[in-house]
């Protein structure tokens, strides 16, 4: 909790790419050496937004309406061959491919801190904790509950609308299918809705962040202090403090690159969200918004029969595909992965993204035994 504190409320919002978040990675790199663990400090570039993106994958559809429209046959082929651009970059920047849209948007520097606890043996297995230090900025459509049930309908809805303008404009352009032109008009207004969704965030406030995520960098950060007093038998940890979660996890996109000859073998854990009051130690049965990724087998058996034989620790899985985690971005990778996302039974996160995750607002009881079911899950690991 004083590392909470600290993030939280000394330093306060970390919005991606900023000073606090950097000064946030500072505070990360001093507590881990402080454990006496050797740290790495590792700098990458990210974009400033993660709703960027999108919003300008809405204005290429409503250019591609435009053209179709407009512009005969011919302009219905360019308008589907820019549909078909835009579509395809939505499909890759949802899991974390360069595309063309992410030339368009500013990027800036960010940076990861991690360290490795050793074994007390020799290591025979590897395991990546990971929790990200920036936050999110305070969008209107997460400001209540109805509003964040809004929001997963018109992404849903808007996928949808990319797909179906792609092909009904090159079905006009290709094919010559005029009788079809008078359905463009009807994608015109979603394209708007969805570019109004995408571009108000970037205009509102960095939240402070103490759920997501002061609650899961604190974590990673004791864990790793305890880890270094109370090494695992044959298991070697590596703590990461990533940056640019919010905007894509950039961070932990640049660490399996960065990483990539260490990747065979490594299995990973991502703590996002595990102060909210009213959540146990929640992880995930499956991620991703549209294509389903699941976790980790072996981690996951392993956290179904510890929450069996631990009914006091409070834990239960759920599914989580309303945006992404670290551990996402790892699953794309090719790292088998496990995330805590404290959700309530009743699939919310408390405060997600407002101005209301602040220190206060932590429930001590939820961080506290997160990590006890963390802790005990590595040490089944370790011993298995």
């Amino acid at each position: 909790m004083r590392h909470l504190r600290h993030l939280a409320v000394e330093i306060g919002p970390r919005g991606s790419t900023t000073p606090q978040e950097r000064q946030a990675a500072a505070y990360a790199r001093e507590r881990l050496e402080a454990a006496g663990l050797e740290t790495h400090w590792e700098p990458f570039r990210a974009p400033v937004s993660g709703w960027r993106p999108f919003a300008l994958a809405s204005l290429a559809g409503l250019l591609s309406v435009a053209l179709v429209l407009l512009g005969g046959r011919l302009g219905a082929i360019l308008g589907g061959t820019v549909m078909a651009v835009a579509t395809a970059s939505v499909f890759l920047e949802m899991y974390f491919r360069r595309n063309p849209l992410r030339a368009l948007v500013p990027w800036a520097e960010s940076q990861n801190v991690w360290a490795r606890v050793p074994a007390a043996r020799q290591a025979t297995r590897r395991v990546l904790l990971v929790g990200h230090l920036d936050t999110h900025r305070t969008p209107w459509l997460f400001t209540s509950p109805a509003r964040l049930k809004a929001f997963r309908l018109i992404t849903t809805v808007g996928i949808v609308g990319f797909v179906l303008g792609t092909l009904l404009f090159l079905a006009i352009g290709a094919l010559g299918l005029d009788a079809l032109r008078p359905w463009a008009w009807a994608l015109a207004p979603l394209y708007l809705i969805v570019l109004a969704a995408t571009l108000q965030p970037d205009a509102t406030p960095f939240t402070q962040g103490a759920n997501d995520n002061a609650s899961g960098a604190a974590v990673v950060l004791s864990l790793a202090e305890r880890l270094a007093r109370e090494p695992l038998a044959r298991t070697e940890v590596w703590a990461l403090a990533s940056g640019c979660e919010e905007v894509g996890s950039y961070g932990a996109q640049a660490f399996a690159d960065a990483h990539r000859a260490d990747l065979p073998g490594l299995l990973a854990i991502s703590i996002d969200n595990v102060g909210g009051r009213g959540a146990g130690a929640c992880y995930t049965t499956v991620e991703g918004m549209v294509f389903p990724l699941k976790p980790s087998p072996e981690l996951l058996a392993l956290a179904e029969r510890l929450r069996a034989e631990r009914p006091e620790l409070n834990a239960y899985a759920k599914p989580y595909t309303t945006l992404h985690t670290d551990a996402t971005a790892l699953m794309v990778r090719g790292v088998p992965s496990l995330s805590f996302v404290g959700l309530t039974p009743d699939g919310v996160i408390p405060d997600w993204h407002t101005v209301g995750d602040v220190f206060e607002r932590v429930d001590p009881g939820a961080v506290e035994t997160t990590e006890a079911f963390v802790l005990e899950l590595l040490r089944r690991f370790d011993a298995a």
